[in-house]
């Protein structure tokens, strides 16, 4: 259109009017596509200043991750390994250009697509990089080749009762065709009457029949056994001699032996006694006292039996009298324990001595120790609280002073120091009543009056300050193979040998080794301290009247947990130190005292 001619026909108004319009819709559509323009050249286009558009960089690759820590591959087998790119935000790259490589190339070898050989049985590192220098290590475990064929010269055996039999050396074949050595295969068995070891040494324990399986890798081979029932060459039940109070229990264990002498394990056997007014018994062979009396307990296992003597006594107070006199203070606590002990070994000793009339003067026997001017029928002991060194030293010094002058010697007056700054701390640990009553052992010559250099009881020990000292008395002898101690009653009963020659440890107790916690070893236990058939049969053997059914239950059996069955003792040894005292004096029936020359010295440990 025209613009101008219009305006000139229309009039100068109208023009006008119609100019400012169109005037108006030129400027604002040129700005509009102005700006238009200028947003699609800055978020869409480009233009000659700026140049092409440019695309976001993606983040890094920060480390390379494997599916696990250690894979493993056999010689001469392949595996592949799969790694994975992480980036700096922790999200799984799709693809990464990876080379590998591997630290020991004499125990792998990996290719360019990550495939594994192993080439030797070993440990190395399989290293995955990207060009940016990023990498990651696995660790690879070559395995030897897997075992395909475990052969035995035999599968099947026949053992009697009680015999062994270690398993023969199978042949090892692995996949390769190699045969395998210094390997082992781990054993089983399906049945209680045969068992095994690691080691392959396998035993028959009862007639039965059953498989034992070897297995070594992924390969099993399963061995056939039949036990057949073996000759029964002898019957053994332990204790051998059934000694007891009243109300008293004693558990037994009995065992069986082929004619070879092979223990026969698995048995069952029965138990009976004769005398049920004196003695029962238990299925499982628990002996207890009834009245007293002789009885005789019979143990019968298929093909054979055995018998072991009962004896039943009433204990309590016997004719034997220990006469205590206490010297200054003494400390309840100390007085209360004497006397347990006191009837603890009056149970023991049944029956009085012929009378002794002593007299002796103020310190005769030790420093504070009074005299004495009395006619004594069994023992005196004087028991005093003194300071010898201090708290967790010396916690008593005891032992005989004076014996009676004709066979046997026996002792006639005794006497015990307790350092009084150990009274409290043997009370809180429950030894104070174990170690006055092991002092007054000693005062009856247990340790103190065995050594033929003495001579007070002669032809009883021998080997003392040797290796291998053993008390020789017969009583004793027979007590401690009987209970198992020692093999048969030819042998002699076990003497300390540990320590120094003359610390009075060592040739003055029971040996620790063989006897646990019995009452007069050099070591007492919280608990019980038995006296055994040993120590009673032992003062026996010096001359005592003695009550054989007043020994604990003790034996081998249970000679590290006595009086427990159940539950063994948890209770620690502790080593008492004490000064042993020997004998200075003898007195005659009428009461003359004489020094005995070259009376020995006190002897600590």
């Amino acid at each position: 259109m025209d613009w101008g001619r219009r305006e000139r026909a229309q009039g100068p108004f109208r023009a006008s009017k119609e100019s400012r319009y169109r005037r108006f819709w030129y400027r604002t559509g040129a700005a509009l596509a102005s700006a238009a323009c200028a947003a699609l050249v800055t978020s869409c286009g480009s233009d000659s200043a700026t140049g092409p558009p440019q695309l976001k960089a993606p983040p890094p690759v920060t480390r390379i991750s494997f599916s696990r820590l250690v894979d493993s591959v056999e010689v001469q087998r392949r595996d592949s390994v799969v790694a994975t790119c992480i980036d700096s935000t922790g999200a799984n790259v799709a693809s990464c250009q990876l080379s590998w490589s591997v630290e020991d190339t004499t125990v792998a070898a990996v290719s360019q697509a990550g495939v594994v050989t192993g080439d030797k049985v070993g440990t190395t590192g399989v290293r995955a990089t990207i060009p940016s220098g990023v990498s990651g290590t696995l660790q690879i475990v070559v395995l030897p080749p897997a075992i395909a064929t475990v052969t035995y010269p035999t599968t099947s055996f026949t053992l009697s009762e009680g015999d062994t039999l270690t398993l023969p050396t199978p042949k090892i074949v692995d996949r390769t065709g190699a045969v395998v050595t210094g390997r082992t295969p781990t054993y089983s068995s399906n049945s209680s009457g045969i068992t095994v070891t690691p080691t392959g040494l396998v035993t028959a324990v009862t007639a039965t029949s059953g498989v034992i399986t070897a297995t070594l890798d992924t390969v099993s081979v399963h061995l056939s056994f039949t036990v057949v029932p073996a000759p029964l060459g002898s019957v053994k039940v332990m204790p051998g001699i059934l000694d007891m109070g009243v109300g008293h229990t004693v558990a037994t264990q009995s065992s069986a032996y082929g004619q070879a002498g092979q223990q026969i394990l698995g048995r069952a056997y029965t138990y009976s006694v004769d005398n049920a007014s004196v003695a029962r018994v238990s299925t499982t062979g628990i002996v207890t006292g009834v009245s007293p009396g002789k009885a005789t307990l019979t143990v019968s296992t298929p093909g054979g039996s055995t018998t072991a003597p009962i004896s039943v006594a009433q204990l309590g107070a016997g004719g034997f009298v220990i006469d205590l006199q206490f010297v200054g203070t003494v400390s309840q606590a100390t007085q209360q324990a004497a006397q347990q002990a006191v009837a603890r070994w009056e149970q023991v000793l049944s029956a009085p001595l012929i009378p002794y009339h002593i007299v002796t003067n103020t310190n005769d026997c030790g420093p504070g120790i009074p005299g004495v001017n009395k006619t004594e029928t069994s023992l005196l002991v004087m028991i005093q609280e003194d300071s010898i060194d201090g708290p967790g030293k010396t916690v008593g010094l005891g032992g005989p002073c004076v014996l009676r002058d004709d066979a046997p010697q026996l002792t006639a007056l005794g006497t015990v120091t307790v350092d009084k700054a150990d009274v409290g701390l043997l009370q809180q640990q429950g030894l104070l009543v174990a170690t006055l009553t092991h002092e007054i052992g000693h005062i009856l010559g247990i340790g103190t009056l065995w050594d033929p250099a003495d001579a007070f009881f002669p032809n009883l020990a021998t080997g003392i300050g040797g290796s291998d000292p053993v008390f020789i008395g017969r009583q004793a002898r027979v007590a401690s193979a009987a209970l198992g101690f020692t093999a048969d009653s030819s042998l002699g009963v076990p003497i300390e040998n540990t320590g120094t020659v003359g610390d009075g440890t060592r040739d003055a107790h029971w040996r620790a080794s063989v006897f646990g916690h019995e009452l007069m070893t050099g070591t007492l236990h919280a608990g019980l301290n038995p006296i055994s058939l040993v120590t009673i049969q032992t003062l026996a053997d010096f001359g005592y009247p003695v009550v054989p059914e007043a020994a604990d239950d003790f034996n081998v059996l249970n000679v590290n947990s006595p009086g427990s069955w159940i539950t063994p003792s948890l209770s620690v040894g502790t080593r008492v130190r004490e000064t042993i005292l020997y004998p200075q004096f003898t007195v005659t029936r009428r009461g003359v005292l004489r020094r005995i020359p070259n009376a020995r010295h006190a002897k600590k440990r």
